[in-house]
């Protein structure tokens, strides 16, 4: 193939193993410093990195339940990674969302998998976890965006660019301050039966609210920039094609949200035609869910 493609789609919880699907290309990747976590009307802040050779956080540990700013950078010179905010049922660990990871991915995703087993790891994970959100950010890039942690208790935000690791810990105390996101300038919308709502025209620069109304599982978003009058037939048939498909530069991706969860992502993209995809393994089947046909045609303006 003549341009740059997944043989893996996200892997991670918020993953699926797909090979063929074509992505923007990425660019020469620049160091990306850990920067201090900045403050905003007193909300706290969050600079997250990933290089080549770790996972940082920058920020409090410990704050109220509301609103956080997050910045992730990824630093890292070729792969695009991950970040995503979890917090784990009472008794479900971290060294158990690991086990279910690794015995999910390679039975789930690999070629002569144990389908039934690597399912099985897949929903006890689904049922044990709230998943508030992240970045998807290809190398040398940045995310950057607001999550909602909506009550007291213990949470994690981890590396998820491949099988979860580096948790960073934070303790979220009693609310205080805004416990509602800021107004967006448009809103995408994960519904149930794997279709997408919300506007059909978002700023190319600007803030995009993502919420998860969707009673199947989790979802993420990823925004794909493609060629003009592309259809969301083209798209999904492009995921099983040897070719280049109609997709072009220009991409933004949040991580995983769970039923009831929104986030705000910013957007700094080419004005265009794009599709809004969710690559997140279906609970009953494994499958990617913009195989099954969770693909929206919207524009950046």
């Amino acid at each position: 193939m003549s341009r740059f493609v997944r043989t893996s789609v996200r892997v991670g919880l918020a993953a699926a193993a797909a090979s063929g699907l074509a992505v923007s290309a990425i660019g020469t990747a620049e160091a990306v410093p850990v920067r201090p976590a900045a403050t905003s009307s007193s909300v706290p802040a969050l600079h997250v990195a990933v290089t080549d050779n770790g996972f940082y956080v920058d920020g409090p540990s410990t704050f109220p339940a509301g609103r956080v700013q997050v910045s992730f950078d990824n630093a890292r010179t070729k792969a695009e990674a991950e970040t995503e905010v979890f917090q784990l049922a009472s008794g479900y660990h971290w060294a158990d969302l690991r086990s279910d990871f690794k015995t999910m991915a390679p039975n789930l995703f690999a070629p002569h998998g144990n389908k039934k087993k690597g399912l099985k790891a897949l929903n006890h994970i689904i049922s044990h976890v709230t998943a508030f959100g992240g970045f998807d950010v290809t190398a040398g890039k940045s995310g950057h965006g607001t999550l909602l942690l909506p009550s007291a208790g213990t949470y994690v935000i981890f590396n998820d660019s491949n099988v979860p690791s580096n948790p960073h810990w934070l303790t979220v105390t009693a609310p205080e301050g805004p416990q509602t996101l800021p107004a967006a300038d448009a809103n995408v919308i994960a519904k149930t039966n794997r279709r997408w709502g919300g506007d059909a025209t978002l700023p190319a620069k600007g803030t995009i609210n993502f919420t998860n109304e969707s009673t199947e599982s989790p979802h993420f978003l990823d925004l794909q920039r493609v060629k003009p009058g592309t259809t969301r037939k083209e798209v999904i048939q492009a995921f099983q094609s040897n070719g280049p498909g109609p997709f072009l530069n220009g991409t933004a991706g949040t991580d995983a949200l769970t039923l009831g969860q929104s986030m705000n992502v910013h957007v700094h993209l080419p004005a265009g035609t794009y599709a809004e995809m969710c690559f997140f393994p279906d609970p009953k089947t494994g499958m990617p869910h913009a195989f099954m046909g969770m693909v929206r045609i919207v524009h950046l303006k």
